[in-house]
């Protein structure tokens, strides 16, 4: 994210939303008062800090603690990585790269049910003064003003690559936060279930659920096990259930979403849609 925001958008002036953007502008403003103007990493740390304190009685310990970690590495590399445009002039990269180096940072952040602090910390407080809005409806609306004000100092032209770069990379963490709850569907039939499904469950720590069926070619009642697991752990697994029967019947299917225990749980699964239709 800092490498998006240095290299890309700041030296484009491309106000995409967010307490990095309210830096940009604040970098600019300022130029005449100190040369380059106030750094970006120092408006962000200073304008984190208030709202890290009045979150911590409206969020909790838990979720600040990892923020707090997200804030402080974004702040620091921001500080570290020099101002360097990697678009040139080229708008349309910029918006692209842009939105993508972004997106991937974003969607690593919130796959831990964390933050980098700014705006979606700043209307959960909100939020517990007005009830009445949604969260997402009072980021849209914290986020639409900084991109205003952007078009107002920069130019509209700036504004709309600034909204370009924006949807890119909210797509981009889509991609990022779905592809991490993909996984496989094993079904399996064999003679020899009870031992496949106790070595799954003791090296893979995956959990095996056992149900009847019957073969209609051969009329026999037996036993197919499920297993849901991750696809770097296919390659394991199957391994496993040849070791017990060379001659095990195996299915294997696509899921979209794996939610429940050893995978994303149902919380933070809500939390990440929440914060994905916050950054639309």
């Amino acid at each position: 994210m800092a490498v998006g925001i240095r290299c890309i958008y700041e030296p484009l002036n491309l106000v995409t939303g967010g307490i990095s953007g309210i830096a940009i502008l604040i970098g600019h403003i300022t130029e005449g008062i100190k040369e380059g103007g106030i750094p970006v990493w120092l408006t962000t740390a200073a304008l984190n800090i208030p709202l890290f304190a009045a979150g911590w009685f409206v969020k909790g310990k838990e979720y600040l603690k990892r923020s707090l970690y997200g804030t402080v590495m974004f702040t620091v590399f921001l500080s570290l990585i020099p101002r360097v445009n990697l678009a040139d002039q080229d708008y349309v990269l910029a918006a692209v790269i842009g939105g993508l180096i972004t997106g991937c940072g974003l969607g690593l952040v919130f796959l831990t049910s964390s933050s980098t602090g700014g705006t979606d910390l700043l209307s959960q407080i909100i939020r517990r003064f007005c009830p009445q809005f949604s969260v997402s409806t009072i980021i849209f609306i914290i986020d639409s003003i900084i991109v205003a004000a952007g078009g107002v100092v920069f130019g509209y032209k700036n504004a709309a690559y600034a909204i370009a770069a924006v949807y890119i990379s909210t797509r981009t963490m889509d991609k990022i936060i779905a592809g991490s709850s993909n996984g496989l569907m094993l079904m399996i039939i064999s003679e020899k279930y009870r031992a496949i499904s106790d070595h799954i469950m003791n090296e893979q720590k995956r959990g095996v659920t056992a149900i009847n069926v019957t073969g209609m070619y051969s009329n026999k009642s037996k036993k197919m096990l499920i297993c849901a697991t991750g696809k770097r752990e296919l390659i394991k697994t199957l391994k496993i259930i040849y070791e017990q029967d060379i001659n095990a019947f195996i299915m294997i299917s696509d899921t979209r979403e794996i939610l429940g225990e050893g995978f994303i749980n149902m919380d933070d699964y809500l939390d990440q849609s929440v914060q994905n239709t916050q950054n639309i």
